[in-house]
């Protein structure tokens, strides 16, 4: 915290005794008799060119923070090249979030179907974040539960569900089916 203040008070000082030398600057740059317009335009492009600088600056900074923190949690590594690479806490911290991404519910918009599925599944303890995110899932696209495990409504099932039900591997857990006629099922 100490660090953060010091550097905002700094950064503060810099500022106010950089804009006197813009002033300076553009009065000089803009010449002998150059009107207040002039100047004034000399200025401004000083100005931005200054906060140009100042907003990469804090980017680069920004970046280097995060990479700091990313190497003391052990997520990367940065060999004698100061190549950075993955390191193997990294790569189980990037699958974790790709399969959160994966199931990302507010990825899926409900769509109308012309026939009814049924979605039914018995899905493992093992599972049981992606069963809860499942059922959220099949809420959002607009099924309806009939009973614990069984859902089903009159909705297209997006391509990309199906994909990524087969990622996570539960799909071996979970059955698709579909109503072609009244009376007769048709495995999806």
């Amino acid at each position: 915290m100490k660090g953060k203040i010091l550097y905002q008070i700094l950064d503060f000082i810099e500022d106010t005794s950089l804009s006197m030398i813009d002033i300076n600057m553009a009065i000089l740059s803009a010449g002998y008799g150059a009107s207040m317009g002039e100047i004034d335009r000399k200025y401004e492009y000083l100005a931005q060119r200054r906060d140009a600088y100042k907003m990469n600056r804090d980017k680069k900074r920004h970046l280097q923070i995060y990479l700091s923190k990313l190497k003391s949690e052990g997520l990367i590594t940065e060999n004698s090249l100061n190549k950075i690479t993955l390191s193997l806490e990294g790569k189980k911290k990037l699958n974790l979030l790709k399969k959160r991404k994966i199931l990302n519910k507010n990825s899926y918009k409900k769509e109308k179907g012309d026939r009814m599925i049924i979605v039914s599944y018995d899905i493992p303890v093992f599972f049981n974040k992606e069963r809860a995110i499942l059922r959220d899932i099949l809420r959002r696209l607009g099924f309806n539960i009939v009973h614990k495990s069984v859902w089903i409504g009159k909705v297209k099932l997006p391509k990309e569900f199906i994909l990524a039900v087969g990622e996570l591997g539960i799909h071996e857990f979970i059955e698709i089916l579909e109503v072609t006629k009244n009376g007769s099922l048709k495995s999806i």
